[in-house]
Formats: structure tokens, sequence, C-alpha cells
């Protein structure tokens, strides 16, 4: 069965990813010589069947059941994005450039925002800091069942935006990272009330470029701009074509937003930074869609 126009430009995005990744695994080793840790865990190897599976049984069934098979088929996609990103990671992680949390925090302080006080305030009162940690942890879970949600709403080009997306906004954030590092608040203000896995996010870098082996997955790796607040939009589009569940949607994903500045994960700066890349993302998914489906209308 020949791949859709629609599934080999996907598959050609997440070559580019590859071979991106590749070219900053080649220049580091030529010339900079850091060693960091897999963004591609051992424990994540199933990714890969599990795109496999879907990609199968999609093109098996693509006579029989068209949008099982078009379902199954940008499941396989999502689930060998989440790989490709993995190795991506592990790339850019190696980044040569300067951190630029001081920027970030200028900013900050020049928009009156001052994350320590904040972070004090906010830990002052137990009960808030624990669903603002409830709600920010639940952004993983959001990520594996959204396309779930759009494929059950049966809208194609929901569905397959969302993908680009989630693909386009995810390449582009990489770079960024790469050419403009950050490691968060943590590694810039003194604050007892700082978590200890918010403060590994700046040790990972500090041993990566120290040449110290980095043993840990904990403590993510971006600040700027802010995935959370990136990947809270994309869900929010996942569900829109259901009112109700939208609605609760968009309410968990406010606190999720505001809770990566609450809880010191992230620079109030990466939250407008996040929601530009998620929209961007979706503005060139939008792009993308029209241009193959009218590509594919004889």
């Amino acid at each position: 069965m020949i791949p859709s126009r629609e599934d080999r430009w996907l598959a050609g995005w997440l070559l580019a990813a590859l071979l991106t990744a590749a070219v900053l695994f080649v220049v580091n080793a030529a010339f900079f010589h850091y060693t960091g840790i897999s963004y591609f865990p051992r424990e994540c190897w199933w990714l890969a069947f599990v795109a496999l599976d879907f990609a199968i049984f999609g093109y098996w069934v693509r006579d029989r059941a068209p949008y099982a098979s078009f379902v199954a088929i940008s499941l396989s996609f999502y689930a060998l994005t989440a790989a490709v990103m993995g190795v991506l990671t592990t790339a850019i992680q190696l980044t040569p450039f300067a951190r630029i949390d001081p920027a970030l925090a200028r900013w900050d302080a020049r928009l009156g925002w001052d994350t320590v006080s904040v972070l004090h305030w906010v830990a002052a009162r137990p009960a808030l800091r624990k669903f603002l940690n409830l709600c920010y942890n639940s952004t993983e879970l959001q990520l594996v069942l959204a396309p779930f949600v759009a494929a059950l709403a049966h809208d194609r080009r929901r569905l397959r935006i969302f993908l680009y997306a989630v693909v386009y906004s995810s390449f582009a954030g990489s770079l960024i990272y790469y050419f403009f590092p950050s490691s968060g608040p943590a590694g810039i203000f003194r604050s007892p009330d700082f978590l200890a896995v918010q403060r590994l996010t700046h040790l990972k870098f500090e041993q990566v470029h120290n040449f110290i082996p980095v043993k840990t997955l904990l403590g993510g790796l971006i600040a700027f701009p802010s995935f959370h607040v990136a990947w809270s939009v994309l869900v929010m589009y996942a569900a829109s074509p259901r009112p109700r569940l939208f609605a609760a949607i968009v309410l968990l994903n406010a606190v999720v937003i505001a809770s990566t500045a609450l809880l010191g994960w992230h620079y109030l700066v990466d939250l407008p930074a996040g929601i530009l890349l998620a929209l961007a993302g979706l503005w060139a998914g939008e792009l993308t869609h029209r241009r193959l489906s009218r590509a594919c209308v004889p």
C-alpha cells in the first residue's frame, strides 16, 4: 500500500528531525565533546513497536475501514514523533551556546514579576501548591489522550492538524533551545522554596558543559519557550469539538499554564513564548493540511 501524500510529508519531517539530531551529534563530537544523557531511555523502546503496530493495522484495513485506518496511521506517527523527539532532545542538550537565563530574568523584572516572592507566597499555602502541582503533572497524561479525543470526534482535519502542530512546535522549540538554551529560574534565583527536582534542570546543564556525567532525566530540559504551555494549547485544540470536555480542558490548562510560573518552573516570559510556539504550529499545520488536501483533489 502506497503511503498518502500527508503520510509522506510527516515522515519527511521526522526524517529531517533525525538528520538534524545527527548533525548536532557530529558537531559535538568534532568540536565540543560534551557528554549528556539519553532522553530516549530504554524504558521507551516500545514506542517504536507501538508505531509499527498501528501503521501495519492502518494500512491493512485502509480499504475496509478508511477512518479506522486514518486514525491508526495518525497514532503511529504520534508515537513515532515521541520517539524521534527523544533523539533530538538528546542532541540539543549538547548545545555549545551560553544560557539566556539572565536575560529572561531581566525581562521578568521589567514586567514586575518577582519569582522568589511568588514562590514564597505559593509555598505558604500548601493546599494551593499541591493543587497546582497536581494540575501541572497532568500534562503528560493529557498529551497521551489528546489524539484519541480528536479521533473520537471523527474529525480528520483536527486530528491531522494537531499532529502537524506537535511535530512543527517540537522541532522548532528544540532548535530554539539549541541556539538559545535556558534552564529555568532555579538556576538564577536562590530560594528554599524551589523543589529539588527543579534545581536538577540547571544542574544537568552545568554537568553537561563541565564534562560531569549526567545520571538523571528528572527536572526537564527546556525553559524557554515553555513546552508545558505549548502542549496545553495543543491539547485544548484537540478537545475543542466537544463543548463540555473543551470547557473542562480549558479550565484545567489555564491552571497548568499559570502553575508553570507560580511553581517556579518557568520565567513569566516563557509563557507567551509557549503560546506563540503552539499557535505557530497550529497555523503551519492548517496551511499544510490545506495545501496537501488541495493536491489530493483530482
